[in-house]
């Protein structure tokens, strides 16, 4: 896992990007994200990240700061779509 925060979150955003075109769908079928934060000063960056990821498709989103499991871990995030 890369150590910046953006890198990480890239491909966390490949792998979903990946999953969702495996069921054909796309983020534009994302309903739901839950995004969790190992440290709080990443939630601009992450804000950010999201917006580049989804374009001017909204979807339900939460944010929760918290210990990951992966010490190098910045962020882990959980996603919800509906065809």
């Amino acid at each position: 896992m890369p150590d910046s925060f953006e890198s990480q979150a890239e491909i966390i955003w490949a792998h979903i990007r990946s999953i969702l075109a495996s069921a054909g769908m796309t983020v534009t079928n994302l309903v739901s994200l839950r995004t969790y934060l190992a440290d709080p000063k990443h939630d601009e960056a992450n804000a950010q990240m999201r917006a580049k990821q989804l374009g001017t498709h909204r979807v339900s989103s939460t944010v929760v700061c918290c210990q990951l499991l992966e010490s190098k871990w910045k962020l882990e995030i959980e996603a919800v779509a509906a065809a």
